[in-house]
């Protein structure tokens, strides 16, 4: 019979686990708080548009980019993106003036060119627009630049070659700024790379541009590798010390760009952008597109989005299927509740001591759980339970301080606990769902309490800024997936859960089922391993799947949840139940652990909205289930009947 603890306080009998889990809830929602009230004040974001495909539409709608920007902005957009024009850009044309080797210059230029026919020079006309400020600009650039009033314009020498300037800023795209600055269009300014020894300039240019156009809110380096790369303190100091912040822009791997991001914390705004060239390498459709910038927004907090219009659909009015895009992606975004506004900043904030207090009380009382599983747990004992006196829960609640205080001024614990209480609150998780065999529902209600508990105790402590903009990582994610499944086995082997101890195995020869099961065994954990943010190599059809599913669900359940956990949990039921293949449904316990390793993984992605997490949990439990009662129902009555028939011969 199963014993409670005894209240001191009402003399009313409890049970244990259930205190925990109320005390994980009490502690982590007030730790949370910060957090849940940052996501609540920050549900804004913007569609942002290159201004280069502005100027391109308007030039195919003969409609000045002034008036297209009015309407743009009507359908949605919130922000342009201006870059630096390199060496490269204007030799492709980017601005109406001349760039390139001293002899491809007019005749009647040439005459003040240098006397080198490959030196790089810039022939501003005289009705350029801008001319003289192009030509302070350059100055600033490149202090060496020489600059003379030629036959119909402005003749600049520049001091570097065309080799050396072909990926580095040159130019700013003033026109560009000036459309932002005229029709007050939030900006998102791109700047260039620039040779070593022209760093300095190159940030003396980007100080007087965010002076002299206060639209531009938020910047980021473009090309291969950072401005000012290996020292990006200059550039995070420029930014900042302007009131500006930093675009953190999804899966760069731009080098120097994580410095960047550190030294500009906390202006930092996640974006996310998909290129012309991968639009057109991965085919990428537009209604593809879409869901993709959408699922930035729900999944990963992103709040800058850059749009733009496709290279590979063709239409008759491409101004006006592009403008039909935009307004589509803006109601889509609108029907999720999110504010189509500039975004603002996380203010910093710290989860404090009482973060640390429910992370160390769920990796302690998981932890000694386990450990009574291993080492006390006997078949004649419904739970472990039977085993903690008050003087046990004392205790409990002594360590949990102690390790919480600890969690709280080391950082090095902190990471370590993070990762283990992962590890130990998937374990006890499992456990309560497997042992709840006699009483399934309770069993499953119990468990996904336990997970949910547990993943808001690691959340509750992982909660500051810095995990949820994913400047430090989570260890536990990876661990959460390995682990487990071998705790749970030398468990399973050491207490008889499977018919045989682990040293019986070893003493007698190798069935071949059993070889082909662990086999099999091995091949989904590494599959599952390999596969956890790797999402390029998800086939196409369950691609599919997720996108339906996240269409009717809004929130989409993890597959290894409703596919592999839930399912493998009630098929364990079903044949623990009938006393079915003793040898064998050792699988199902392995499934279901892997499916609450992936149910507790969700509260470690913290750049996910909390509400997301839980509205994702609670439709992995309902879906799961019903694919679980599918799944028996196949079993009992097609499996079952072929494994009476041709089974038995097989395995005889």
């Amino acid at each position: 019979m199963k014993s409670k603890k005894m209240s001191p306080f009402t003399g009313k009998t409890v049970n244990p686990g259930l205190a925990v889990v109320v005390l994980l809830f009490l502690l982590s929602g007030v730790a949370l708080l910060p957090r849940l009230r940052a996501e609540g004040e920050n549900r804004s974001a913007a569609i942002v548009l290159d201004y280069r495909d502005v100027v391109s539409l308007a030039a195919k709608g003969n409609t000045p980019p002034g008036d297209l920007w009015t309407l743009l902005a009507g359908r949605g957009a919130g922000g342009m993106m201006v870059s630096e024009l390199t060496g490269q850009d204007l030799e492709d044309g980017a601005l109406p003036l001349y760039y390139g080797p001293a002899s491809g210059l007019p005749e009647g230029v040439r005459k003040s060119a240098p006397a080198d026919p490959s030196a790089p020079v810039l022939f501003f006309p005289k009705n350029f627009s801008r001319r003289k400020e192009q030509v302070s600009y350059l100055s600033t650039r490149f202090p060496g630049t020489k600059t003379l009033e030629a036959d119909g314009g402005t003749l600049a020498l520049l001091p570097r070659s065309r080799q050396e300037l072909l990926f580095t800023g040159v130019l700013p795209d003033l026109e560009g700024l000036a459309l932002g600055e005229s029709q007050r269009i939030p900006l998102f300014y791109r700047v260039a790379p620039a040779l070593p020894g022209d760093t300095r300039s190159a940030l003396e240019t980007l100080s007087r541009l965010l002076e002299a156009f206060p639209s531009i809110r938020v910047i980021s380096p473009s090309g291969d590798v950072a401005l000012g790369f290996p020292d990006l303190r200059p550039l995070a100091r420029t930014i900042t010390e302007k009131g500006r912040s930093v675009a953190m822009v999804e899966f760069s791997r731009q080098i120097g760009v994580a410095q960047l991001n550190w030294n500009a914390y906390p202006a930092l705004l996640p974006l996310h952008s998909v290129t012309h060239e991968e639009l057109l390498s991965r085919n990428i459709s537009r209604s593809v597109l879409k869901e993709r910038l959408l699922r930035a927004v729900k999944e990963r907090s992103v709040r800058l989005l850059i749009f733009r219009p496709s290279t590979l659909e063709t239409s008759e009015n491409p101004l006006e299927a592009f403008l039909s895009e935009i307004d589509g992606l803006a109601s889509t975004l609108r029907s999720h509740g999110i504010t189509l506004a500039w975004p603002s900043p996380f203010a910093p904030w710290k989860t404090g001591l009482t973060g640390a207090l429910a992370l160390s009380l769920a990796l302690v009382y998981s932890l000694l759980r386990y450990l009574q599983r291993f080492f006390l747990f006997r078949k004649k004992l419904e739970s472990p339970d039977s085993s903690l006196t008050g003087r046990g829960m004392a205790m409990l609640l002594l360590l949990s301080a102690v390790l919480g205080a600890g969690i709280w001024l080391i950082p090095g614990a902190a990471k370590i606990a993070g990762a283990l209480a992962a590890v130990f609150v998937v374990t006890e998780a499992s456990f309560l769902a497997l042992d709840g065999w006699r009483r399934p529902w309770a069993g499953l209600a119990g468990s996904f309490l336990f997970a949910l508990a547990g993943g808001l105790a690691i959340a509750a402590f992982f909660s500051d800024p810095t995990y949820m903009l994913r400047l430090r990582s989570f260890s536990g994610v990876k661990a959460t997936l390995f682990l487990p499944p071998l705790l749970v086995l030398l468990a399973d082997l050491k207490n008889r859960e499977h018919p045989e101890s682990l040293g019986e195995i070893f003493r007698r020869p190798p069935l071949w089922g059993e070889l082909f099961l662990l086999g099999m065994l091995l091949a989904v954990a590494g599959l599952v391993l390999f596969r956890s943010d790797n999402v390029q190599f998800v086939p196409a059809f369950e691609v599919r799947l997720r996108d339906f599913l996240e269409r009717v669900l809004v929130a989409r359940p993890r597959s290894k949840e409703i596919f592999l956990g839930y399912p493998s949990l009630l098929l364990w039921y079903y044949v623990r139940k009938g006393d079915l293949w003793p040898h064998w449904r050792e699988i199902f316990r392995m499934g279901t652990v892997l499916g609450f390793s992936s149910a507790v993984n969700s509260f470690c992605h913290f750049h996910t909205p909390l509400y997301f997490i839980l509205f994702r949990q609670f439709n992995g439990l309902w879906t799961g289930v019903l694919v679980g009662m599918g799944a028996i129902f196949l079993l009992r009555f097609v499996l079952l009947p072929l494994w009476n028939r041709f089974g038995r011969t097989v395995t005889e």
